[in-house]
């Protein structure tokens, strides 16, 4: 009798942790989420912001990257009326929200951002938004400020809307939308009083993501001045697993390298507080006085050895001067590279990271 009881005693245990691996497997697949990659800041990652030559190594680094390790969804997109007309996709929005892309870097709400990107209002009266883009998602969230006074809003894609109030100590709020069905628009409405809107994340379960972070003309010092508290909770809700970064072109005629540099360890500590990946990059050359630029180059080299970064360097690509890009054909004016230059760059950011066991196992892990 003792054994058959010490045999069923055996069993039930058996079953027990049978049922708990289901679970905790379940639990896994559940929270299975993309390869978040971030790339920015300015016109190295996302082309001149006027002018004809809209040339960008990411739009070649990105399909190549998803061809080989799958499609993670959109990514961070932010409402900006100058990044749907260079991304494609539609932004509607009615007349009381105005864009923060317009405001100076230095105000709220867009040292909340994360961008310097997104639409608020002071004074909502049953205002709205609508986002069409043009590839689809599966799962989203939405991204605002909460603040002191805090108006509502209702959000929804794909029929189901949820009521959110914005009142709060001033931070960032994130929802998660209903749904788990392949779409691509999103409509905010009803948005009363003062609410700011930034963006969201549109993503499916698995695959890699980049995200573009900036545009052309943006400073690192920008950046660098963000709401640190707010920043923090920027990448606690986007949860990048890399940032691939450049920054420092349109900061040469104000920042010092020493002021250069207490602009990338304020900016990105952040990032590697979060065991977020990073590759540090090292802009192509370009015609006329470098002295600034290879002093910013080597703050870059010293930073990535101190924490263990990535480096890569586009002149080992292009050419180690302006002259040797320009006669190789890779040059679209005194500073960016052309579409051709711009392919040679993608080719260069995959092949790095496939050879780089670090970044090949980051991207095949998830």
């Amino acid at each position: 009798m003792k054994k058959w009881m010490y045999l069923a005693t055996i069993l039930a245990v058996g079953i027990v942790l049978v049922l708990a691996n289901l679970g905790h497997g379940t639990e896994a697949k559940k929270a299975k989420q993309p390869v978040h990659i971030l790339a920015g800041i300015d016109s190295l990652t996302n082309g001149r912001l006027y002018g004809s030559n809209k040339s960008r190594y990411l739009d070649d680094f990105i399909p190549a990257l998803k061809k080989q390790y799958g499609d993670g969804g959109p990514g961070y997109i932010p409402f900006d009326t100058l990044y749907f007309q260079r991304e494609g996709g539609r932004l509607e929005f009615s007349g009381n929200l105005k864009e923060i892309n317009d405001l100076p870097h230095d105000v709220a709400p867009a040292v909340y951002s994360f961008d310097f990107k997104g639409l608020y209002t002071l004074r909502g009266q049953s205002d709205f938004i609508k986002m069409d883009l043009n590839r689809s998602f599966t799962m989203a969230k939405l991204f605002y400020l909460e603040q002191g006074g805090g108006g509502s809003f209702e959000a929804g894609s794909g029929g189901h809307f949820i009521e959110v109030k914005t009142n709060g100590r001033t931070g960032l709020g994130v929802i998660t939308l209903p749904g788990h069905t392949p779409r691509h628009s999103l409509i905010i409405r009803h948005i009363r009083g003062r609410v700011t809107l930034f963006g969201g994340y549109f993503y499916n379960p698995s695959g890699v993501i980049v995200s573009r972070v900036g545009q052309g003309g943006d400073r690192l010092e920008w950046y660098a001045g963000l709401n640190q508290r707010t920043l923090i909770q920027w990448i606690q809700a986007l949860q990048p697993d890399l940032y691939i970064f450049n920054g420092g072109m349109n900061d040469r005629n104000w920042l010092s390298a020493y002021r250069y540099k207490a602009s990338l360890d304020m900016y990105l500590t952040p990032f590697l507080k979060s065991h977020c990946a990073l590759i540090l990059s090292i802009p192509n050359a370009i015609r006329g006085d470098e002295t600034r630029l290879k002093a910013y180059s080597h703050e870059l080299r010293l930073f990535s050895k101190q924490h263990h970064t990535g480096l890569i360097s586009y002149q080992d690509a292009l050419g180690t001067s302006y002259r040797e890009a320009y006669l190789k054909g890779y040059m679209a004016d005194d500073i960016h590279p052309n579409a051709k230059g711009a392919s040679v760059m993608s080719r260069h950011l995959l092949n790095y990271l496939n050879h780089h066991e670090v970044f090949r196992t980051l991207l095949s892990t998830k």
